[in-house]
């Protein structure tokens, strides 16, 4: 009896999700591999009037399903990316919070639970900053705020473009065919994006206009040249230079997000994964596989090891149909291990690039001051 309710109540939230269509899919499509700053262009693309299309993706936006921001590549900015779990000492649970925003180059925090109740989140720290930012964590251990930590430093991450495929046009919502992708980590075949390549280095190829500009991209991916320019006080002619030279043509952009969320949040999750594996050809095939699926969100490779994290959302209902997909990986050898922590969507905060740390062409990580703050923060924590 208690399933059936279940199964009813999931039903019921699908029934009034505000569901996108055929033609909505091919337009977040096009969004994903032509970007979404030439609107014009994608309408030619997909031979339709741009009146239409503008109405149909300002609707997306306006129910707050879509969002369209940059991806910046950080490994050309001189930033080595982190994705960090941390289990809160019992009793200290907001209080780690409080501490972990010291250090301000995070781009993602939130409250995780499973297996401990405690904080996830993602950095780009300096390059010649890692031991500090190490150390820093380790700190948190030190004073007992922090059980445990753990790091895993990254490639850049790879946004997931929205791809039609597994999306059921009878149902206008994304169905998942676990057996057919468990088949295919088997049977794929190519080479991993050079955003899932180890670095041999992290160069700064940016500049200060640089940083600004990926700063207000990243909140808004279809900013025009001369909002951005308003908004950080540069001139519009040297905002257009900067982009066209210097973003555009330095590789600083990884790609556009285009951010959907495929199903009510109230019967989903956010989880992020870990996956290990024997051989850097399991790892290629299970990461080449998520790359047109509706439940990864970014893909990255950790870095010295044959492992990728990922960050999912997921129907609930889906959840165990996914991980009995991971048992069967697990048993025929092409997953050696996974782990993962649920995010509560409901704590979580973001920024974007810390810009306001950059000045004269490097990052100005400031130790002296992160120490400082600590102490406050942990002389009240009583």
């Amino acid at each position: 009896m208690h399933t059936n309710i279940l199964d009813s109540r999931v039903r019921d939230a699908f029934s009034t999700w505000n569901r996108i269509d055929e033609l909505d899919v091919k337009i977040l499509e096009s969004l994903s591999f032509l970007g979404p700053r030439n609107l014009a262009l994608i309408a030619k693309h997909l031979e339709m009037p741009a009146s239409s299309l503008g109405y149909r993706v300002r609707r997306m936006l306006s129910k707050s399903i879509l969002f369209l921001h940059l991806n910046p590549y950080h490994t050309y900015m001189g930033l080595k990316k982190a994705l960090t779990f941390v289990e809160a000492s019992q009793g200290y649970e907001d209080v780690l919070l409080n501490c972990l925003k010291v250090n301000d180059f995070w781009l993602l925090l939130c409250r995780i639970y499973r297996p401990y109740e405690g904080c996830g989140g993602i950095w780009t720290i300096p390059e010649e900053n890692t031991k500090d930012f190490e150390a820093f964590l380790q700190s948190l251990l030190d004073h007992g705020i922090a059980s445990s930590v753990e790091i895993n430093w990254s490639t850049c991450f790879e946004g997931v473009p929205v791809q039609s495929r597994w999306f059921n046009l009878e149902g206008k919502t994304w169905a998942f065919n676990w057996d057919e992708w468990i088949r295919e980590v088997e049977t794929i075949k190519g080479e991993l994006p050079y955003t899932l390549v180890d670095p041999d280095d992290w160069p700064i190829k940016v500049d200060y206009a640089d940083v600004l500009i990926i700063k207000e991209l990243e909140k808004n991916g279809r900013a025009s040249l001369t909002d951005i320019s308003k908004a950080v006080g540069v001139s519009l002619n040297e905002i257009k230079y900067h982009f066209r030279e210097h973003v555009s043509k330095r590789g600083l952009i990884e790609g556009y997000q285009i951010e959907i969320y495929r199903f009510p949040s109230l019967v989903s999750e956010y989880i992020f994964f870990k996956f290990e594996f024997d051989s850097y050809e399991t790892m290629a095939k299970f990461a080449l596989s998520l790359h047109d699926k509706p439940f990864p969100i970014f893909i990255g490779k950790v870095l010295n090891e044959n492992a990728i994290i990922t960050q999912v959302y997921l129907p609930r209902h889906e959840f165990r149909r996914f991980i009995t997909a991971l048992s069967c990986l697990v048993r025929r050898g092409l997953l050696k291990r996974y782990s993962y922590f649920i995010e509560d969507m409901f704590k979580v905060w973001r920024q974007t690039i810390p810009y306001n740390h950059f000045k004269n062409g490097r990052w100005i990580y400031d130790n002296d001051k992160q120490c400082e703050e600590l102490r406050k923060i942990l002389s009240n924590k009583g």
